[in-house]
């Protein structure tokens, strides 16, 4: 676990400042200087493009996180294994390009009238999807290879630099939206091409395959893990980017721009969990390959601990701030008060159950993922088709909540019985009570002052006594020897 602990650290610290540029982007820009529907345009093709550059991987990302470790082998450039994913996403794109032309007057004339700027600008989808699918095979690369930081800072950082000048240059006048769009797009674009670059520079870019080695017993594997991993990583991504899409089809372009703002700040919450997945999935994979339940159940019991003090943490700060919050933001955004809310309490579900998904999807039983994330799809589309109408986007934002309960549980309930790994304590009871005394105590504070001196006073706050309940319970081992060592320097 300290690999884990350590690197995950470190990707923690990229993420946050990547979310801290983030921020500046979207309050200061985003909010400040483009309408809602140019919000809608810029998230609803991102989100698109995740879910095209997705089902173009064909499940090559799947395959590096479960194979790999079969092929791990520095001295002989791990047998060529790279060739094989950048082929085959190479292959699927083709298969995009020709649904993509095929589709696409039907997808215009669906949206010409409601959100015409997406009809308009529907070609960067290509490009887009092109180069998001292969970020997606240098990225799960990267990671088997334990280079896991660099995914996180060209993602989390640089691609933020890249968008906040294109926003610099749009607020000074120099530039239109439509270059603007162009320079956000391009950003997207080239984040594949720099972790290209980079995996080249650590002599870990090798495609040249050892024929001998990937015999047809081999390449049956590859293809059953890929059919199972397309079907489990789209199946994902539809949970967690389909009510966007639906957003902007029952609601309008302008909708799908203030849903893509409030998710935004509720997203922020999950950005540790990234950071310590990503790290768990190759030391989980190394794991099954070597026999070692004991360090798999160590590792699902403190990714489960870990990530609940952090979520919990930043979602009951946020919650305690959100009058301040609000008041920051145009009234066009009234709504957002409860979707962050209700956003962030699914990531905090999600943070809840750690590596639950990489214990999974690791394991011999990989395919039952595949069986979960199909129901749950379902449930995700019902519920967003369901509650949008009812609710809006507060309907959204609940269908969101129950997708992420629902889709849990079943991990957990399936690790429990397969693997008999239950990772909850009365540490877990500890961390609540602690984070109940913490708002408690905090919640009247009222002060009249400007909005971001007052978050800043009520987080201070907040922080520092949750902070010092979680230390002084000792309910988790790793937080309380990171504060010693760099905190309160003690060996």
């Amino acid at each position: 676990m300290g690999i884990v602990i350590k690197q995950a650290a470190n990707n923690a610290i990229f993420s946050y400042v990547g979310a801290a540029l983030g921020f500046v982007t979207v309050a200061f820009v985003n909010i400040s200087l483009l309408s809602t529907e140019q919000n809608g345009l810029l998230n609803l093709l991102i989100s698109i493009s995740i879910l095209t550059g997705s089902l173009s991987n064909l499940g090559m990302t799947g395959v590096i996180a479960r194979l790999f470790p079969h092929y791990r082998n520095e001295e002989k450039g791990h047998h060529g294994f790279l060739f094989y994913p950048i082929l085959i996403t190479v292959l699927g794109f083709a298969v995009f390009l020709i649904l993509f032309f095929a589709l696409k007057e039907d997808i215009v004339a669906r949206n010409i009238e409601k959100s015409k700027l997406f009809a308009d600008e529907i070609f960067y989808l290509v490009p887009l999807t092109f180069f998001w699918a292969m970020f997606n095979v240098f990225d799960a690369y990267s990671r088997s290879v334990y280079l896991t930081t660099a995914g996180v800072f060209v993602k989390e950082v640089l691609l933020r630099v890249f968008i906040l000048l294109g926003a610099l240059f749009l607020f000074l006048q120099w530039i239109s939206f439509d270059v603007f769009l162009f320079i956000y797009c391009a950003s997207f674009c080239s984040v594949s091409l720099i972790m290209a670059f980079h995996l080249v520079r650590k002599g870990e870019f090798q495609v040249k395959r050892d024929k001998t080695y990937f015999t047809a017993q081999r390449k049956k594997e590859m293809s059953s893990v890929a059919l199972f991993s397309i079907i489990t990583g789209l199946s994902s991504l539809l949970i967690s980017s389909i009510d966007k899409i639906i957003v902007n089809d029952k609601m309008g372009l302008g909708a799908a721009g203030v849903f893509a703002i409030a998710t935004y700040f509720g997203s922020i919450i999950h950005i540790p969990a990234r950071s310590i997945v990503r790290i768990a999935l190759p030391v989980i994979a190394d794991s099954w390959q070597r026999g070692d339940l004991a360090n798999i159940r160590s590792v699902y019991h403190k990714t489960c601990l870990n990530q609940f003090i952090i979520g919990l943490f930043l979602l009951a700060g946020t919650w305690l701030c959100m009058d301040e919050v609000m008041m920051l933001l145009p009234s066009e955004y009234s709504d957002a008060r409860y979707v962050i809310l209700l956003v962030g309490l699914a990531y905090l579900i999600d943070m809840a159950t750690g590596a639950n998904g990489v214990i999974v999807v690791t394991s011999k039983y990989y395919k039952y993922d595949t069986y979960f994330m199909l129901l749950l799809v379902l449930a995700t589309v019902s519920s967003n088709l369901l509650l949008i109408p009812a609710y809006g986007l507060v309907g959204s934002a609940l269908a969101m909540c129950i997708t992420y309960f629902l889709f849990n549980l079943f991990r957990y309930l399936f690790i429990w019985k397969k693997f008999d790994m239950q990772p909850y304590d009365v540490g877990f009871l500890k961390v609540m009570v602690a984070g109940a005394i913490a708002l408690t105590a905090t919640w009247f504070l009222c002060f009249d002052v400007h909005p971001l001196i007052g978050i800043l006073i009520k987080g201070s706050a907040f922080s520092l006594l949750f902070v010092l309940l979680i230390y002084y319970s000792r309910v988790a081992v790793e937080l309380n020897a990171i504060a010693d060592k760099y905190v309160f320097r003690r060996k």
